[in-house]
């Protein structure tokens, strides 16, 4: 397959800036917008497709990712997530923190699912890592595609938060990216595994509540157990090479 590395690139542009003024203007940090948020990626993603890179309609619906996962990678996907929710209650018990859930939880995480594990797998793993999966084996397409995933994180993240936490979302965001792509490679396309993976380790934070003073002590706590955690999806299959 030939390497269309301009249309790539300002395609994942254009992607990126539908998520994020999308999710901006709506303020949907909590994923109150993820509805249209994932609504306006998935038809600009599709558009992309059909219109940049020649696409059936079907073809791009599949090109970015929308469509049924390997049951086993999702179950694993999903039982990892669940490991590591385990967190919570740990570090409830071993630091005597009560760590509850914000009253509006459940009605969140539909929203929360949609934004942070859909749309965003949909521009960084079904659009961004698929294009460039394409013509370089898999550790060096996983690699280039941390060039622009990380850059996007940054415009965002220094602009908006204090440095040290920009600076921790920012390697958490790059140590994830190599598993997530694992699990969209073990899956064949799917986003929905790596999409499980990035909803809970995203938005879990974000519902549950504990005293002002614990905070940053379990937030240090949850990134240590999100970056090593889903690199043992990499034992789902053995090495595909590099």
């Amino acid at each position: 397959m030939n390497f269309h590395g301009i249309p790539i690139l300002l395609g994942f542009f254009l992607l990126w800036v539908v998520l994020d003024r999308s999710a901006t203007e709506l303020g949907s940090t909590m994923g109150e917008g993820g509805w249209i948020v994932c609504a306006l990626v998935i038809i600009t993603g599709v558009a992309i497709e059909v219109f940049v890179f020649k696409r059936t309609l079907r073809g791009a619906v599949i090109g970015i990712g929308l469509r049924p996962g390997r049951r086993n990678v999702v179950a694993w996907a999903a039982a990892g997530s669940a490991a590591m929710l385990l967190y919570y209650p740990a570090f409830s018990l071993v630091t005597g923190t009560p760590v509850t859930l914000r009253p509006d939880w459940l009605a969140l995480l539909p929203g929360l699912f949609l934004q942070a594990g859909i749309a965003e797998e949909v521009v960084f793993r079904g659009f961004l890592f698929h294009h460039l999966r394409g013509a370089w084996p898999f550790w060096r397409a996983a690699t280039l595609s941390a060039i622009p995933f990380v850059a996007v994180h940054l415009l965002l993240l220094f602009a908006t938060q204090d440095f040290a936490v920009a600076l921790a979302s920012v390697l958490l965001s790059l140590i994830l990216l190599f598993p997530l792509s694992w699990l969209f490679e073990v899956s064949r396309g799917s986003i929905l595994a790596p999409a499980i993976v990035h909803f809970a380790v995203h938005a879990s934070i974000k519902i549950v509540e504990v005293p002002l003073g614990s905070l940053p002590t379990l937030a240090i706590g949850w990134i240590a157990v999100s970056a090593l955690m889903p690199w043992l999806y990499f034992r789902l299959r053995p090495s595909i090479g590099a």
